[in-house]
Protein backbone atom coordinates (compact mmCIF):
# COMPACT_ATOMS: atom_id res chain seq x y z
CA UNK A 1 0.00 0.00 0.00
CA UNK A 2 1.19 3.78 -0.53
CA UNK A 3 2.00 5.40 2.49
CA UNK A 4 1.88 2.22 4.93
CA UNK A 5 4.13 1.95 7.48
CA UNK A 6 5.10 -0.32 10.11
CA UNK A 7 2.50 -0.28 13.57
CA UNK A 8 5.64 -0.42 15.17
CA UNK A 9 7.30 2.88 13.55
CA UNK A 10 4.00 4.76 14.13
CA UNK A 11 3.97 3.70 17.91
CA UNK A 12 8.16 4.61 18.26
CA UNK A 13 6.96 8.17 16.60
CA UNK A 14 3.81 8.43 19.03
CA UNK A 15 6.37 7.83 22.18
CA UNK A 16 9.31 9.74 21.06
CA UNK A 17 7.10 12.86 19.93
CA UNK A 18 6.63 15.69 22.63
CA UNK A 19 3.17 17.53 21.78
CA UNK A 20 4.26 20.12 23.88
CA UNK A 21 7.66 21.09 22.03
CA UNK A 22 5.93 20.11 18.11
CA UNK A 23 3.00 22.48 19.10
CA UNK A 24 5.58 25.43 20.31
CA UNK A 25 7.04 25.29 16.89
CA UNK A 26 3.71 26.82 15.94
CA UNK A 27 2.32 28.69 18.62
CA UNK A 28 3.45 30.45 21.89
CA UNK A 29 2.38 28.42 24.97
CA UNK A 30 2.06 29.28 28.10
CA UNK A 31 2.33 26.65 31.35
CA UNK A 32 -0.81 27.07 33.51
CA UNK A 33 -1.28 24.24 36.03
CA UNK A 34 -1.07 20.57 34.54
CA UNK A 35 -1.59 21.51 30.99
CA UNK A 36 -0.22 24.24 28.74
CA UNK A 37 -2.46 26.80 26.63
CA UNK A 38 -2.22 29.41 23.31
CA UNK A 39 -3.72 30.92 21.10
CA UNK A 40 -5.43 28.33 18.46
CA UNK A 41 -4.11 28.23 15.06
CA UNK A 42 -7.18 26.95 13.48
CA UNK A 43 -9.49 29.66 14.43
CA UNK A 44 -9.42 33.40 15.08
CA UNK A 45 -9.53 34.21 19.26
CA UNK A 46 -8.43 36.99 21.59
CA UNK A 47 -8.41 34.56 25.04
CA UNK A 48 -6.65 31.66 25.11
CA UNK A 49 -8.45 28.70 24.73
CA UNK A 50 -6.13 26.00 22.81
CA UNK A 51 -4.81 23.94 25.64
CA UNK A 52 -2.21 20.71 25.65
CA UNK A 53 -2.00 18.38 27.92
CA UNK A 54 1.70 16.89 28.06
CA UNK A 55 0.79 13.48 30.64
CA UNK A 56 -1.24 12.08 27.86
CA UNK A 57 0.13 13.85 24.78
CA UNK A 58 -3.11 15.35 23.51
CA UNK A 59 -4.20 18.78 22.38
CA UNK A 60 -8.32 20.62 22.29
CA UNK A 61 -9.58 23.83 22.05
CA UNK A 62 -12.08 24.54 23.73
CA UNK A 63 -13.12 27.47 21.31
CA UNK A 64 -13.79 25.50 18.25
CA UNK A 65 -13.21 22.04 18.86
CA UNK A 66 -10.46 20.91 17.14
CA UNK A 67 -8.82 17.97 19.19
CA UNK A 68 -5.93 15.47 19.46
CA UNK A 69 -2.71 14.11 19.20
CA UNK A 70 0.55 15.42 18.23
CA UNK A 71 0.32 13.10 14.73
CA UNK A 72 -3.79 14.70 14.10
CA UNK A 73 -2.14 17.86 14.90
CA UNK A 74 0.64 18.69 11.98
CA UNK A 75 -2.21 16.72 9.55
CA UNK A 76 -4.65 19.68 10.56
CA UNK A 77 -2.38 22.26 10.61
CA UNK A 78 -0.70 21.55 7.42
CA UNK A 79 -3.07 19.63 5.35
CA UNK A 80 -1.25 16.86 4.95
CA UNK A 81 -2.43 12.95 5.49
CA UNK A 82 -1.58 10.63 8.17
CA UNK A 83 1.45 8.46 6.59
CA UNK A 84 2.56 12.13 5.79
CA UNK A 85 2.80 13.54 9.32
CA UNK A 86 3.81 10.41 10.85
CA UNK A 87 6.98 10.51 8.13
CA UNK A 88 7.62 14.19 8.66
CA UNK A 89 7.76 13.51 12.82
CA UNK A 90 9.96 10.55 12.26
CA UNK A 91 12.14 12.39 9.89
CA UNK A 92 12.34 15.18 12.77
CA UNK A 93 13.01 12.40 15.65
CA UNK A 94 15.78 10.73 13.73
CA UNK A 95 13.28 7.47 13.16
CA UNK A 96 13.78 5.39 10.01
CA UNK A 97 10.36 4.00 8.40
CA UNK A 98 11.57 1.00 6.09
CA UNK A 99 9.37 0.40 2.74
CA UNK A 100 7.89 -2.98 2.90
CA UNK A 101 4.77 -5.26 1.95
CA UNK A 102 1.71 -6.27 3.83
CA UNK A 103 1.78 -9.55 5.45
CA UNK A 104 -1.60 -11.80 4.41
CA UNK A 105 -2.34 -11.38 8.53
CA UNK A 106 -2.57 -7.40 8.54
CA UNK A 107 -4.34 -7.37 5.24
CA UNK A 108 -7.34 -8.64 6.22
CA UNK A 109 -6.81 -6.10 9.00
CA UNK A 110 -7.86 -4.00 6.38
CA UNK A 111 -11.22 -1.70 6.37
CA UNK A 112 -13.32 -1.64 3.32
CA UNK A 113 -12.08 2.13 2.03
CA UNK A 114 -8.42 0.95 2.96
CA UNK A 115 -9.48 -2.34 0.37
CA UNK A 116 -10.64 -0.06 -2.26
CA UNK A 117 -7.77 1.99 -2.29
CA UNK A 118 -5.61 -0.55 -2.60
CA UNK A 119 -7.50 -2.12 -5.55
CA UNK A 120 -7.48 1.66 -6.91
CA UNK A 121 -3.98 1.68 -6.62
CA UNK A 122 -3.76 -1.67 -8.28
CA UNK A 123 -5.54 -0.64 -11.15
CA UNK A 124 -3.75 2.74 -11.55
CA UNK A 125 -0.31 0.75 -11.76
CA UNK A 126 -1.69 -1.11 -14.72
CA UNK A 127 -3.51 1.73 -16.48
CA UNK A 128 0.25 3.84 -16.28
CA UNK A 129 2.31 0.13 -17.53
CA UNK A 130 -0.18 0.13 -20.39
CA UNK A 131 0.62 3.59 -21.56
CA UNK A 132 3.67 3.01 -21.18
CA UNK A 133 3.54 0.08 -23.25
CA UNK A 134 3.53 -0.80 -27.16
CA UNK A 135 -0.89 -0.69 -26.60
CA UNK A 136 -0.23 3.06 -25.09
CA UNK A 137 1.31 4.06 -28.29
CA UNK A 138 -2.20 6.00 -29.78
CA UNK A 139 -2.20 7.44 -26.11
CA UNK A 140 0.79 8.82 -26.07
CA UNK A 141 0.18 10.27 -29.64
CA UNK A 142 -2.54 12.25 -28.55
CA UNK A 143 -0.88 13.15 -25.19
CA UNK A 144 1.96 14.88 -27.35
CA UNK A 145 -0.14 16.32 -29.70
CA UNK A 146 -2.57 17.77 -26.58
CA UNK A 147 1.13 19.61 -25.80
CA UNK A 148 0.99 17.24 -22.42
CA UNK A 149 5.03 15.85 -22.11
CA UNK A 150 6.37 13.20 -19.52
CA UNK A 151 6.63 14.97 -16.61
CA UNK A 152 3.02 16.06 -16.35
CA UNK A 153 2.06 12.48 -17.26
CA UNK A 154 4.25 10.79 -14.50
CA UNK A 155 3.00 14.25 -11.53
CA UNK A 156 -0.13 13.11 -12.42
CA UNK A 157 -0.32 9.26 -12.88
CA UNK A 158 -1.77 9.47 -16.13
CA UNK A 159 -2.71 5.40 -17.86
CA UNK A 160 -4.49 4.11 -20.32
CA UNK A 161 -7.13 1.18 -20.84
CA UNK A 162 -6.46 -0.58 -24.30
CA UNK A 163 -9.88 -1.97 -26.22
CA UNK A 164 -11.17 -5.16 -24.56
CA UNK A 165 -13.71 -6.44 -22.69
CA UNK A 166 -12.55 -7.93 -19.75
CA UNK A 167 -8.76 -7.21 -19.02
CA UNK A 168 -8.79 -5.28 -16.01
CA UNK A 169 -11.05 -7.82 -15.12
CA UNK A 170 -8.95 -10.50 -15.82
CA UNK A 171 -6.17 -9.31 -14.17
CA UNK A 172 -7.76 -8.60 -10.44
CA UNK A 173 -9.48 -11.98 -11.10
CA UNK A 174 -5.49 -13.67 -11.49
CA UNK A 175 -4.72 -11.11 -8.25
CA UNK A 176 -7.47 -12.89 -6.04
CA UNK A 177 -9.33 -9.97 -5.82
CA UNK A 178 -13.17 -10.52 -4.99
CA UNK A 179 -15.16 -9.18 -8.27
CA UNK A 180 -18.18 -7.60 -6.15
CA UNK A 181 -14.98 -5.17 -4.74
CA UNK A 182 -13.77 -4.28 -8.24
CA UNK A 183 -17.37 -3.62 -8.80
CA UNK A 184 -18.04 -1.48 -6.10
CA UNK A 185 -15.02 0.39 -6.67
CA UNK A 186 -16.27 1.23 -9.59
CA UNK A 187 -14.00 -0.55 -11.96
CA UNK A 188 -16.03 -2.68 -13.86
CA UNK A 189 -19.75 -2.60 -14.95
CA UNK A 190 -21.86 -5.66 -14.13
CA UNK A 191 -25.38 -6.02 -16.93
CA UNK A 192 -28.06 -7.44 -16.51
CA UNK A 193 -27.29 -10.76 -18.11
CA UNK A 194 -25.00 -11.12 -15.02
CA UNK A 195 -21.69 -10.64 -17.27
CA UNK A 196 -19.13 -8.64 -15.67
CA UNK A 197 -16.87 -6.47 -17.89
CA UNK A 198 -14.21 -3.22 -17.69
CA UNK A 199 -15.80 -0.12 -17.73
CA UNK A 200 -12.76 2.05 -19.41
CA UNK A 201 -12.01 0.67 -22.79
CA UNK A 202 -9.63 2.49 -25.03
CA UNK A 203 -9.50 5.17 -22.74
CA UNK A 204 -6.40 7.51 -21.51
CA UNK A 205 -6.87 7.49 -17.94
CA UNK A 206 -7.00 10.35 -15.07
CA UNK A 207 -6.50 9.21 -11.46
CA UNK A 208 -8.32 11.37 -8.70
CA UNK A 209 -6.42 11.67 -5.64
CA UNK A 210 -8.10 12.85 -2.74
CA UNK A 211 -5.84 15.45 -0.32
CA UNK A 212 -4.55 12.18 1.42
CA UNK A 213 -2.87 11.08 -1.72
CA UNK A 214 -5.03 7.88 -2.01
CA UNK A 215 -6.81 7.08 -5.62
CA UNK A 216 -10.32 7.20 -5.34
CA UNK A 217 -11.77 7.44 -9.06
CA UNK A 218 -10.69 7.77 -12.45
CA UNK A 219 -12.01 9.69 -15.11
CA UNK A 220 -11.59 7.85 -19.24
CA UNK A 221 -11.25 10.17 -22.11
CA UNK A 222 -11.63 8.61 -25.43
CA UNK A 223 -9.33 9.14 -27.91
CA UNK A 224 -11.05 7.39 -30.75
CA UNK A 225 -15.10 7.66 -31.72
CA UNK A 226 -15.74 6.60 -28.44
CA UNK A 227 -19.16 8.04 -26.50
CA UNK A 228 -19.29 9.28 -24.18
CA UNK A 229 -16.27 11.63 -24.90
CA UNK A 230 -15.92 11.52 -20.92
CA UNK A 231 -16.54 8.76 -18.41
CA UNK A 232 -16.10 8.51 -15.19
CA UNK A 233 -15.70 6.41 -11.78
CA UNK A 234 -19.48 6.21 -9.99
CA UNK A 235 -19.17 7.24 -6.13
CA UNK A 236 -18.24 4.85 -4.16
CA UNK A 237 -17.57 4.15 -0.49
CA UNK A 238 -14.18 6.11 -1.17
CA UNK A 239 -15.51 8.85 -3.51
CA UNK A 240 -18.34 11.57 -3.64
CA UNK A 241 -18.00 13.67 -6.84
CA UNK A 242 -18.80 16.68 -4.77
CA UNK A 243 -16.08 16.30 -2.36
CA UNK A 244 -12.96 16.53 -4.64
CA UNK A 245 -11.31 18.60 -6.70
CA UNK A 246 -9.02 17.02 -9.39
CA UNK A 247 -5.37 17.62 -9.60
CA UNK A 248 -5.73 19.71 -5.51
CA UNK A 249 -3.39 17.75 -4.28
CA UNK A 250 -0.64 18.48 -7.10
CA UNK A 251 -1.49 21.98 -6.69
CA UNK A 252 -2.50 23.01 -3.32
CA UNK A 253 0.95 23.45 -2.78
CA UNK A 254 1.16 26.13 -5.12
CA UNK A 255 -2.41 27.53 -4.68
CA UNK A 256 -1.32 28.15 -1.12
CA UNK A 257 2.02 29.92 -1.91
CA UNK A 258 0.60 31.86 -4.84
CA UNK A 259 -2.96 32.83 -2.75
CA UNK A 260 -5.22 32.47 -5.73
CA UNK A 261 -7.21 29.31 -6.85
CA UNK A 262 -7.62 29.17 -10.77
CA UNK A 263 -10.68 27.07 -11.36
CA UNK A 264 -11.37 25.07 -14.63
CA UNK A 265 -13.68 22.54 -15.70
CA UNK A 266 -11.77 19.54 -17.11
CA UNK A 267 -8.69 17.44 -16.46
CA UNK A 268 -7.14 18.53 -19.70
CA UNK A 269 -7.67 22.48 -19.05
CA UNK A 270 -5.61 21.35 -15.81
CA UNK A 271 -2.70 19.86 -17.69
CA UNK A 272 -2.11 22.44 -19.85
CA UNK A 273 -2.29 25.21 -17.64
CA UNK A 274 0.28 22.91 -15.51
CA UNK A 275 2.49 22.31 -18.82
CA UNK A 276 3.16 26.12 -19.30
CA UNK A 277 3.71 26.45 -15.54
CA UNK A 278 0.27 27.81 -14.69
CA UNK A 279 0.22 25.89 -11.47
CA UNK A 280 -2.17 26.68 -9.29
CA UNK A 281 -5.34 25.28 -10.41
CA UNK A 282 -7.72 22.89 -9.97
CA UNK A 283 -10.52 21.23 -11.60
CA UNK A 284 -14.19 20.34 -10.77
CA UNK A 285 -14.49 17.13 -12.64
CA UNK A 286 -16.94 18.63 -15.01
CA UNK A 287 -19.77 20.01 -12.58
CA UNK A 288 -20.63 22.76 -11.26
CA UNK A 289 -18.89 23.79 -7.86
CA UNK A 290 -20.38 22.62 -4.40
CA UNK A 291 -20.04 23.80 -1.27
CA UNK A 292 -17.94 20.97 0.17
CA UNK A 293 -15.65 21.81 -2.82
CA UNK A 294 -15.30 25.74 -1.95
CA UNK A 295 -14.64 24.35 1.25
CA UNK A 296 -11.87 22.50 0.84
CA UNK A 297 -10.34 25.22 -1.61
CA UNK A 298 -10.64 27.67 1.26
CA UNK A 299 -8.32 25.76 3.17
CA UNK A 300 -5.68 26.79 0.87
CA UNK A 301 -7.01 30.38 -0.14
CA UNK A 302 -9.89 32.84 -0.06
CA UNK A 303 -9.20 34.15 -3.44
CA UNK A 304 -10.30 32.19 -6.70
CA UNK A 305 -10.46 32.69 -10.55
CA UNK A 306 -13.16 31.40 -11.98
CA UNK A 307 -13.02 29.83 -15.65
CA UNK A 308 -16.15 28.63 -16.97
CA UNK A 309 -16.95 28.13 -20.79
CA UNK A 310 -18.63 31.04 -22.10
CA UNK A 311 -22.38 29.19 -23.00
CA UNK A 312 -25.18 29.65 -20.92
CA UNK A 313 -24.62 26.11 -19.04
CA UNK A 314 -21.09 28.01 -18.23
CA UNK A 315 -22.96 30.83 -17.18
CA UNK A 316 -25.43 29.37 -14.71
CA UNK A 317 -22.50 27.29 -13.05
CA UNK A 318 -20.68 30.43 -12.53
CA UNK A 319 -23.64 32.57 -11.10
CA UNK A 320 -24.13 29.18 -8.43
CA UNK A 321 -20.76 29.41 -7.67
CA UNK A 322 -20.62 33.11 -6.69
CA UNK A 323 -23.44 32.26 -4.43
CA UNK A 324 -21.16 29.99 -2.38
CA UNK A 325 -17.97 32.29 -2.59
CA UNK A 326 -19.54 35.21 -1.17
CA UNK A 327 -21.46 32.74 1.49
CA UNK A 328 -17.86 31.45 2.84
CA UNK A 329 -16.45 35.07 2.38
CA UNK A 330 -13.75 34.04 -0.49
CA UNK A 331 -12.88 36.67 -2.96
CA UNK A 332 -13.40 35.43 -7.02
CA UNK A 333 -13.17 36.83 -10.47
CA UNK A 334 -14.92 35.49 -13.46
CA UNK A 335 -12.31 35.17 -16.29
CA UNK A 336 -14.23 35.48 -19.61
CA UNK A 337 -12.70 33.56 -22.41
CA UNK A 338 -12.77 34.58 -25.96
CA UNK A 339 -15.89 32.42 -27.52
CA UNK A 340 -14.90 29.22 -28.88
CA UNK A 341 -11.93 28.90 -26.53
CA UNK A 342 -11.53 26.84 -23.63
CA UNK A 343 -8.40 26.77 -21.35
CA UNK A 344 -6.41 24.41 -22.81
CA UNK A 345 -7.44 26.12 -26.41
CA UNK A 346 -6.33 28.87 -25.01
CA UNK A 347 -3.42 28.70 -23.64
CA UNK A 348 -1.53 26.43 -26.01
CA UNK A 349 -2.42 28.90 -28.89
CA UNK A 350 -1.56 32.52 -27.11
CA UNK A 351 0.57 31.01 -24.38
CA UNK A 352 0.86 31.28 -20.26
CA UNK A 353 1.47 34.82 -20.22
CA UNK A 354 -1.59 35.60 -22.18
CA UNK A 355 -3.79 33.53 -19.91
CA UNK A 356 -2.34 35.43 -16.76
CA UNK A 357 -3.35 38.84 -18.34
CA UNK A 358 -6.93 37.45 -18.86
CA UNK A 359 -7.06 36.93 -15.15
CA UNK A 360 -5.75 39.94 -13.81
CA UNK A 361 -8.17 42.07 -15.48
CA UNK A 362 -10.98 39.84 -14.96
CA UNK A 363 -13.94 41.23 -13.30
CA UNK A 364 -14.56 40.52 -9.50
CA UNK A 365 -17.47 38.98 -8.30
CA UNK A 366 -19.98 41.86 -7.79
CA UNK A 367 -18.78 43.41 -11.22
CA UNK A 368 -19.52 40.37 -12.71
CA UNK A 369 -22.79 39.59 -11.23
CA UNK A 370 -24.14 43.22 -11.91
CA UNK A 371 -22.94 43.32 -15.71
CA UNK A 372 -23.86 40.20 -16.94
CA UNK A 373 -26.31 38.58 -14.68
CA UNK A 374 -28.62 41.46 -13.91
CA UNK A 375 -27.73 43.25 -17.09
CA UNK A 376 -29.02 46.86 -18.50
CA UNK A 377 -31.19 48.01 -19.92
CA UNK A 378 -34.13 45.71 -19.32
CA UNK A 379 -38.13 46.61 -19.13
CA UNK A 380 -39.75 47.29 -15.61
CA UNK A 381 -41.24 43.41 -15.60
CA UNK A 382 -37.38 42.28 -16.07
CA UNK A 383 -36.32 44.79 -13.73
CA UNK A 384 -38.49 43.47 -11.16
CA UNK A 385 -37.32 39.79 -11.58
CA UNK A 386 -34.47 41.37 -11.54
CA UNK A 387 -34.42 42.89 -7.69
CA UNK A 388 -36.36 39.44 -6.84
CA UNK A 389 -33.68 37.18 -8.14
CA UNK A 390 -31.16 40.26 -6.63
CA UNK A 391 -32.55 40.15 -2.92
CA UNK A 392 -32.55 35.65 -2.72
CA UNK A 393 -29.13 36.33 -4.23
CA UNK A 394 -27.65 38.95 -1.74
CA UNK A 395 -29.39 37.92 1.43
CA UNK A 396 -27.29 34.51 1.52
CA UNK A 397 -24.06 37.36 2.12
CA UNK A 398 -22.99 37.11 5.60
CA UNK A 399 -20.26 39.63 5.33
CA UNK A 400 -21.98 42.80 6.35
CA UNK A 401 -19.35 44.95 4.37
CA UNK A 402 -20.23 42.64 1.30
CA UNK A 403 -23.91 42.53 1.41
CA UNK A 404 -24.23 46.58 1.54
CA UNK A 405 -21.91 46.91 -1.10
CA UNK A 406 -24.07 44.57 -3.25
CA UNK A 407 -27.35 46.13 -2.28
CA UNK A 408 -25.97 49.64 -2.91
CA UNK A 409 -24.43 48.54 -6.98
CA UNK A 410 -27.53 46.65 -7.51
CA UNK A 411 -29.87 49.48 -6.51
CA UNK A 412 -27.70 52.39 -8.42
CA UNK A 413 -27.94 49.67 -11.78
CA UNK A 414 -31.89 48.82 -11.38
CA UNK A 415 -32.98 52.50 -10.23
CA UNK A 416 -34.18 51.76 -7.22
CA UNK A 417 -34.21 53.15 -3.63
CA UNK A 418 -31.38 51.80 -1.38
CA UNK A 419 -33.03 51.73 1.73
CA UNK A 420 -35.97 49.81 0.27
CA UNK A 421 -33.87 46.79 -1.05
CA UNK A 422 -32.06 46.65 2.40
CA UNK A 423 -35.17 46.27 3.90
CA UNK A 424 -36.53 43.69 1.57
CA UNK A 425 -32.63 41.75 2.15
CA UNK A 426 -33.17 41.60 5.95
CA UNK A 427 -36.76 40.53 6.36
CA UNK A 428 -35.50 37.45 3.66
CA UNK A 429 -32.37 36.77 5.68
CA UNK A 430 -34.77 36.86 8.62
CA UNK A 431 -37.05 34.07 7.05
CA UNK A 432 -34.36 32.39 5.38
CA UNK A 433 -32.58 31.74 9.07
CA UNK A 434 -35.61 30.88 10.72
CA UNK A 435 -36.13 28.33 8.12
CA UNK A 436 -32.41 27.43 8.42
CA UNK A 437 -32.85 26.81 12.24
CA UNK A 438 -35.64 24.79 11.92
CA UNK A 439 -34.40 22.81 9.65
CA UNK A 440 -30.59 22.19 11.56
CA UNK A 441 -32.48 21.02 14.57
CA UNK A 442 -33.56 17.37 14.04
CA UNK A 443 -29.00 16.93 13.49
CA UNK A 444 -28.09 18.90 16.73
CA UNK A 445 -30.49 16.17 18.37
CA UNK A 446 -28.60 13.56 16.69
CA UNK A 447 -24.92 14.98 17.72
CA UNK A 448 -25.91 15.20 21.21
CA UNK A 449 -24.14 12.29 22.99
CA UNK A 450 -24.94 10.07 25.74
CA UNK A 451 -23.38 11.38 29.01
CA UNK A 452 -23.56 7.89 30.92
CA UNK A 453 -22.22 5.76 28.14
CA UNK A 454 -19.23 8.44 26.78
CA UNK A 455 -18.69 8.00 31.01
CA UNK A 456 -17.89 4.57 30.87
CA UNK A 457 -15.61 4.89 27.76
CA UNK A 458 -13.73 7.30 29.44
CA UNK A 459 -13.42 5.27 32.54
CA UNK A 460 -11.85 2.12 30.37
CA UNK A 461 -9.48 4.03 28.27
CA UNK A 462 -8.04 5.83 31.78
CA UNK A 463 -7.88 2.34 33.38
CA UNK A 464 -7.71 -0.50 31.38
CA UNK A 465 -7.13 -3.33 33.55
CA UNK A 466 -11.22 -2.54 34.01
CA UNK A 467 -11.60 -3.52 30.10
CA UNK A 468 -12.29 -7.50 31.38
CA UNK A 469 -14.75 -6.29 33.76
CA UNK A 470 -16.37 -4.95 31.01
CA UNK A 471 -16.15 -7.77 28.82
CA UNK A 472 -17.50 -9.56 31.24
CA UNK A 473 -20.98 -7.91 31.95
CA UNK A 474 -21.15 -7.71 28.17
CA UNK A 475 -22.24 -4.11 28.68
CA UNK A 476 -21.69 -2.86 25.15
CA UNK A 477 -24.41 -4.56 23.83
CA UNK A 478 -27.15 -2.38 25.75
CA UNK A 479 -25.60 0.81 24.40
CA UNK A 480 -27.91 3.02 22.39
CA UNK A 481 -25.27 4.73 20.78
CA UNK A 482 -23.71 2.97 17.97
CA UNK A 483 -20.73 5.41 17.83
CA UNK A 484 -19.58 4.64 21.67
CA UNK A 485 -20.64 1.25 20.58
CA UNK A 486 -18.21 1.05 18.01
CA UNK A 487 -15.21 2.59 20.06
CA UNK A 488 -16.33 0.41 23.38
CA UNK A 489 -15.55 -2.37 20.67
CA UNK A 490 -12.30 -1.39 19.40
CA UNK A 491 -10.72 -1.09 23.08
CA UNK A 492 -11.96 -4.76 23.66
CA UNK A 493 -10.42 -5.60 20.17
CA UNK A 494 -7.05 -4.06 20.78
CA UNK A 495 -6.59 -5.72 23.97
CA UNK A 496 -7.26 -8.88 22.57
CA UNK A 497 -4.51 -8.50 20.37
CA UNK A 498 -2.50 -7.73 23.10
CA UNK A 499 -2.59 -3.65 22.94
CA UNK A 500 -3.57 -1.04 25.22
CA UNK A 501 -5.22 2.62 23.64
CA UNK A 502 -4.64 5.74 25.49
CA UNK A 503 -6.40 8.49 24.40
CA UNK A 504 -4.13 9.25 22.23
CA UNK A 505 -4.35 6.38 20.11
CA UNK A 506 -8.44 6.52 20.41
CA UNK A 507 -8.06 9.94 18.77
CA UNK A 508 -6.27 8.81 16.05
CA UNK A 509 -9.12 5.98 15.24
CA UNK A 510 -11.83 8.30 15.45
CA UNK A 511 -13.16 10.67 12.79
CA UNK A 512 -13.64 14.47 13.34
CA UNK A 513 -17.45 14.06 15.76
CA UNK A 514 -19.11 15.16 18.53
CA UNK A 515 -18.03 12.08 20.23
CA UNK A 516 -14.86 12.84 19.66
CA UNK A 517 -15.08 16.14 20.92
CA UNK A 518 -16.70 15.34 24.43
CA UNK A 519 -14.34 12.55 24.74
CA UNK A 520 -11.22 14.86 24.68
CA UNK A 521 -13.24 17.36 27.10
CA UNK A 522 -13.18 14.79 29.38
CA UNK A 523 -9.86 13.76 28.99
CA UNK A 524 -7.93 17.34 29.35
CA UNK A 525 -9.54 17.17 33.47
CA UNK A 526 -8.08 15.04 36.32
CA UNK A 527 -9.17 11.31 35.92
CA UNK A 528 -12.59 10.44 36.45
CA UNK A 529 -11.86 8.34 39.79
CA UNK A 530 -9.52 7.20 41.96
CA UNK A 531 -8.64 3.46 42.16
CA UNK A 532 -10.55 3.14 45.46
CA UNK A 533 -13.66 3.81 43.99
CA UNK A 534 -13.52 3.28 40.50
CA UNK A 535 -15.38 -0.46 40.78
CA UNK A 536 -17.91 0.97 42.31
CA UNK A 537 -18.21 4.12 39.91
CA UNK A 538 -18.18 1.60 37.03
CA UNK A 539 -20.47 -1.25 38.52
CA UNK A 540 -23.37 1.81 39.01
CA UNK A 541 -22.53 3.30 35.42
CA UNK A 542 -23.33 -0.20 34.09
CA UNK A 543 -26.29 -0.67 35.80
CA UNK A 544 -27.58 2.92 34.89
CA UNK A 545 -27.05 1.76 31.41
CA UNK A 546 -28.56 -1.50 31.56
CA UNK A 547 -32.09 -0.08 33.10
CA UNK A 548 -32.43 2.41 30.36
CA UNK A 549 -32.14 0.40 27.62
CA UNK A 550 -34.18 -2.14 29.19
CA UNK A 551 -36.50 1.12 29.70
CA UNK A 552 -36.37 2.21 26.12
CA UNK A 553 -36.36 -1.91 24.93
CA UNK A 554 -40.06 -2.33 26.72
CA UNK A 555 -41.46 1.11 25.05
CA UNK A 556 -40.19 -0.81 21.81
CA UNK A 557 -41.90 -3.64 22.47
CA UNK A 558 -45.27 -1.61 23.47
CA UNK A 559 -45.68 -0.09 20.29
CA UNK A 560 -44.75 -3.67 18.16
CA UNK A 561 -47.23 -5.11 20.65
CA UNK A 562 -50.01 -2.45 19.62
CA UNK A 563 -49.66 -2.85 16.45
CA UNK A 564 -49.53 -6.49 16.30
CA UNK A 565 -52.84 -6.54 18.28
CA UNK A 566 -54.09 -3.97 15.63
CA UNK A 567 -52.96 -6.74 12.67
CA UNK A 568 -54.52 -9.94 14.72
CA UNK A 569 -51.37 -11.34 14.78
CA UNK A 570 -52.28 -13.63 18.34
CA UNK A 571 -48.86 -15.39 17.92
CA UNK A 572 -46.71 -12.23 17.82
CA UNK A 573 -48.81 -10.54 20.76
CA UNK A 574 -48.30 -13.64 22.75
CA UNK A 575 -44.62 -13.94 21.96
CA UNK A 576 -43.86 -9.74 22.64
CA UNK A 577 -46.30 -10.28 25.43
CA UNK A 578 -43.81 -12.72 27.44
CA UNK A 579 -40.75 -11.18 26.22
CA UNK A 580 -42.17 -7.53 28.26
CA UNK A 581 -42.61 -10.15 30.88
CA UNK A 582 -38.78 -11.74 31.08
CA UNK A 583 -37.63 -8.05 30.57
CA UNK A 584 -39.59 -6.34 33.63
CA UNK A 585 -38.46 -9.49 35.93
CA UNK A 586 -34.79 -9.01 34.95
CA UNK A 587 -35.31 -5.10 35.52
CA UNK A 588 -36.10 -5.50 39.04
CA UNK A 589 -33.44 -7.79 39.86
CA UNK A 590 -31.27 -5.49 38.27
CA UNK A 591 -32.91 -3.09 40.40
CA UNK A 592 -32.80 -5.18 43.79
Amino acid sequence: MKGYIPAEKIEEVKTKANIVDIVSEYITLKKTGRNFVGLCPFHREKTPSFTVNPEKQIFYCFGCGEGGNAISFLMKLNNVSFPESVRHLAAKLGITIPVRQMSEGEKRFLSEKEKFSRINQMAAERFRKNLSSDMGEVARDYLKKRGIDDSVVRSFGLGYSPEGWRRLKDYFSSMGIPLELVRKAGLVITNDNGQSYDRFRGRLIFPIVDLNGNIVAFGGRGIGKEEPKYLNSPESPVYIKGNTLYGLYQTKGEISKKNNAIIVEGYLDLLSLWSVGTRNVVATLGTALTRNQVELIRRFTRNVSIIFDPDEAGRSAVERSLKLFLEEEMHARVVILPEGYDPDDYVRKFGREALENVIVQSPPMVDYYIEKIIGGDNTLEENVDSVKDSISFIRNISNLVQRNLFIKRVSEKLGIDQGLMKDEVNKARVGSQKFARQGESPKKETEKVDIVELSLIHMVIEYPDRIPVVVNEKIFGYFLSNGLREVGEALIESLNRGEIKNISDVMNDLPDSSIKEELLKLAMVERPFNREVIDRVLDDTIKKIRLKWYKKRRKSIQGELIRAQRMGDTGLCERLVMEKGRLLKEEKMLQA
